[in-house]
């Protein structure tokens, strides 16, 4: 069902990549331009998961839903820019732990990404790199024992995880839109000091777990074509 999504989303952007490619013109080089994209991701995360410093196995989790964000960018010219923005994702891990048992662990973030471009934006091909701010707000969980379902809850707000989680990451956007990004999360993702009471005793569960989530991912932006002409000195001078 997940691979069926992966290959809807991407027949749906060929569909309608003819259809916007006047929205994703580059701006003009002779003024600063203020304009808005947007768009979601297909996301393929790992953990990076350790315990007691023993690598813990770490699978494949591929995500489509639900992905979105509003993007506000910035171009001072047609080579340098900047962007921030709104996003909502689903990022999380599946992790391997032996004799059958496999735990599913996901949060949608709520992130906030500040991040400079550069490249050729007449010929929409920029890099761009940044940091973002995401805040944790629901968290799931999933546990499986030789491929059946044991256990499954969900949290908002959850004290499992790290409620503020910063990343850092890195891509490039080629033309239609499309953009390729490596995103690493700078805390663990799940909290080494939540504490829960099993059979009457306080236990930390995640006391010995170093938990780190990366991902890569394939992004579709839409918009650009609503522009703000930023003035200029030259502007209010009449020049």
């Amino acid at each position: 069902m997940k691979y069926a999504l992966f290959v809807a989303a991407l027949l749906l952007s060929l569909q309608v990549q003819a259809q916007n490619e006047d929205d994703l013109a580059g701006p003009t080089p002779e003024r600063n331009k203020v304009y808005t994209t947007s768009g979601g991701e297909l996301i393929f995360s790992f953990g990076d998961i350790l315990n007691d410093d023993v690598d813990y196995s770490s699978r494949l989790r591929f995500s489509a839903f639900l992905h979105l964000g509003q993007y506000l960018h910035v171009d001072f010219g047609h080579n340098v820019g900047m962007f921030t923005g709104l996003a909502i994702r689903n990022v999380g891990m599946i992790t391997d732990e032996g004799e059958g048992i496999v735990r599913k662990q996901r949060s949608y973030a709520l992130g906030a990404p500040l991040a400079l471009k550069v490249g050729d934006f007449r010929k929409r091909i920029f890099f761009f790199t940044g940091a973002e701010a995401e805040l944790m707000f629901n968290y799931k969980e999933k546990l499986f024992v030789n491929g059946d379902k044991e256990d499954k809850f969900n949290e908002w707000f959850s004290d499992r995880t790290n409620l503020f989680n910063p990343s850092v990451f890195a891509g490039i956007q080629l033309p239609g839109g499309w953009s390729f990004k490596f995103k690493y999360y700078l805390r663990e993702f799940l909290n080494p000091d939540f504490t829960q009471e099993v059979g009457g005793v306080l236990v930390k569960p995640y006391a010995d777990l170093d938990t780190r989530l990366f991902y890569v991912s394939l992004s579709r932006s839409f918009g650009g074509k609503q522009r703000i002409r930023v003035s200029t000195s030259d502007d209010r001078s009449g020049t």
